[in-house]
């Protein structure tokens, strides 16, 4: 459902009418403490355009176009902060933002934020056939700043601001690789960009910070060490490599340590071993002894690099060790590798992260781009408030996440967290972390189906007003349901372009893009009585095997044309272009239409069992409306539904819960 329907959407809000305007969409919301008082005095803009806030904490403002809006809040005495919506938040039927809850300043209270895994090489420079670059090689600088412009206001508001840099750097060529499968090294330009963009510390302690050895590490290090950029995780000897960084912030000391889980079974390592070298290795007895010498009154902050690659939940030798540094005085204990985001723990109520995903990254696996910031405001060595920003690394360029997008970001987080009693909370668009005993309200939302309209194809929750960041249930006689969570998350198209960005997800060329305007659509321009393909560009890597799946959408067709959905599959030992190019593909579902107009689709489908490394869809369009012309088709609102419930209803709505985007509705079975 685009904003264009919503033309007549008139919600009154504590005071403040939003409704529609003749050029657009009148938006309130409001600005409160923590206590939930508001904030009269707010300072509130958007995209730089002031607004005005009245005596209740409201402020208002119009979506009259297709681009983000930055909504900018400061008050005397409260953290500045910033917050990014987009049109297609408001698709739903909502014309509101989310209260947003200011932080108060205090005289030991510090703001810090954390970003995942950074790098720029390969696919930035070179990137798959047919896609632009994004870096230019006698435009490092430039174009680096370039990548990181939308998310800058959001890392400058800190205090201290960290990042794992997950790769060495040099301003020539490296030529002493280490003996494993994948190394990389970026150009000494990123330190200037990472210092430029806010970041005021970079966790070296991972498994490319020793990928080309001893020269690489040298070059590394005097690039940060020119930009002020301070580190710790990685040295020359083993003493080096497990040196904290002490910080001062305006009087309280923070030290940093930063370490890699793994050496490497490659000789030689990756690990800092005596007078070797490499990235500081981190474990049990490690953690008990540089935790012991930081000093007394500085909060500690431990990051560590370890883990299963794409993997929901962490190790269990993560999870150990994340929550025996804590045991060992850790204040803040970070987690990554898995290049993708995992849930939290709030341990002893100290905050626990167990992987924040990417950052700056050039994979293409649809799952490595749901990411986030993490804010986290310390109290001296006490957890204040911990918040997290979903990003969409849209074209491997990290963005502020909006829409369906943002809510799979937040959906998963939450979904990922309860399992260790952590909730997250709305706050604008953004959420709060804490533990759920905080948060009484969080443990289920109940939907009547008689209040709703039930339709045969799935549904997105967002259409039926519920949270992302609560498990979801449903009553009603004679009707059953189940909950799935989409995998394909940006079938709506309105993320494409957002930021300057350019699509990598889609399948394109001169019959087949996205529009950009304010209907984002997939259109396929297909000549007469001929086939254009089009479908997902890469492969997902990150899917449940076997598992009973529904692909859903609509398509709007000028006259006769037929749809067809194919499932491709990568085998265990196929190589990317091979599969990409003649991997196996097995028909799912599709639909032939005479007419023209819209027309909605829904089909069921397994995923594949066994043998099968990674798993994409693939569209083919028929013209058979005998025009000299050839058909145009538009498809939108696509999903692809992975069911995490069975058929349920009439049982204990508390026990039928569960985390989902979508729900599917239908008669007693």
């Amino acid at each position: 459902m685009k904003l264009l329907a919503l033309a007549a959407l008139c919600l009154a809000l504590g005071g403040i009418s939003a409704q529609a305007a003749p050029d657009g969409l009148v938006v309130a919301g409001r600005i409160v403490d923590e206590a939930r008082s508001p904030i009269a005095d707010a300072a509130v803009s958007i995209n730089s355009r002031p607004a005005v806030v009245n005596e209740n904490g409201e402020y208002q403002f119009v979506v009259d176009s297709s681009e983000p809006l930055l909504i900018d809040i400061s008050a005397d005495g409260y953290y500045r902060v910033v917050h990014t919506v987009h049109q297609s938040d408001f698709a739903a039927g909502s014309s509101r933002v989310a209260d947003i809850e200011l932080v108060s300043k205090a005289a030991e209270r510090r703001m810090l934020v954390f970003a995942g895994d950074a790098m720029l090489a390969r696919r930035y420079f070179e990137p798959l056939s047919g896609e632009p670059a994004l870096v230019r090689r006698d435009h490092v600088t430039e174009d680096g700043q370039n990548l990181l412009r939308p998310i800058k206001p959001y890392i400058e508001l800190a205090d201290y601001a960290s990042v794992n840099h997950e790769t060495q750097l040099s301003s020539g060529k490296l030529t002493q690789p280490l003996a494993k499968s994948v190394t990389f090294y970026s150009p000494t330009e990123l330190a200037s960009v990472l210092s430029w963009a806010g970041f005021d510390y970079v966790a070296l302690g991972n498994n490319h910070t020793w990928d080309y050895q001893d020269k690489g590490l040298a070059s590394t290090t005097r690039a940060l060490d020119e930009v002020q950029l301070a580190y710790s995780g990685a040295g020359m000897n083993e003493a080096e490599a497990r040196q904290p960084h002490i910080a001062q912030l305006d009087g309280q000391p923070f030290g940093f340590l930063s370490y890699v889980g793994w050496a490497g079974t490659f000789s030689p390592s990756q690990a800092a071993d005596g007078t070797k070298g490499g990235a500081a290795l981190g474990g049990s007895g490690v953690f008990k002894e540089d935790l012991q010498n930081i000093p007394d009154s500085t909060v500690s902050v431990l990051q560590y690099h370890s883990g299963l690659e794409y993997s929901e939940a962490p190790a269990m030798s993560e999870r150990m060790r994340l929550r025996e540094a804590v045991d060992r005085g850790a204040d803040i204990a970070l987690g990554h590798h898995s290049h993708v985001v995992q849930g939290f723990e709030v341990y002893k109520n100290r905050l626990v992260a167990y992987s924040l995903g990417n950052f700056l990254f050039d994979q293409y696996h649809y799952t490595t781009q749901l990411g986030m910031l993490l804010y986290v405001w310390m109290d001296g060595e006490d957890l204040h408030r911990a918040e997290v920003v979903p990003m969409n690394i849209n074209g491997y360029v990290p963005t502020p996440a909006t829409g369906r997008f943002r809510y799979s970001v937040l959906n998963r987080l939450a979904r990922l967290s309860r399992p260790y009693n952590t909730c997250l909370r709305e706050n604008g668009a953004h959420a709060i972390v804490e533990s759920c005993n905080k948060n009484a309200a969080s443990d289920f939302q109940v939907a009547g189906i008689g209040d709703i309209e039930t339709r045969k194809a799935p549904v997105h929750l967002a259409e039926l007003g519920l949270s992302p960041l609560t498990p979801a249930a449903f009553k009603a006689e004679g009707q059953m349901y189940r909950l799935g969570t989409d995998i394909l998350r940006r079938g709506d198209f309105e993320s494409s372009g957002l930021h300057g960005t350019s699509d990598r997800t889609w399948l394109q060329n001169e019959a087949v893009s996205i529009s950009n305007d304010d209907s984002q659509v997939l259109r396929i321009q297909v000549p007469q009585n001929e086939v254009t393909r089009t479908g997902m560009k890469v492969f997902e890597r990150v899917f449940a095997p076997s598992n009973p799946t529904t692909v859903r959408g609509r398509f709007h067709t000028n006259g006769a044309a037929s749809v067809q959905f194919l499932l491709q599959r990568r085998r265990m030992d196929d190589g990317l272009r091979e599969a990409l190019d003649s991997g196996p593909t097995k028909a799912v579902g599709g639909l032939r239409v005479t007419r023209a107009g819209w027309h909605e689709f829904s089909f069921d489908f397994d995923q594949p069992r066994v043998s099968t490394r990674s798993v994409r869809l693939l569209i083919d369009v028929r013209d058979d409306s005998g025009r000299n012309d050839g058909s145009i088709v538009l498809f939108d609102d696509l999903a692809w539904v992975e069911w995490r419930t069975p058929w349920l209803g009439g049982g204990d709505a508390a026990s039928d819960a569960a985390f989902a985007t979508h729900v599917q509705f239908g008669s007693n079975l």
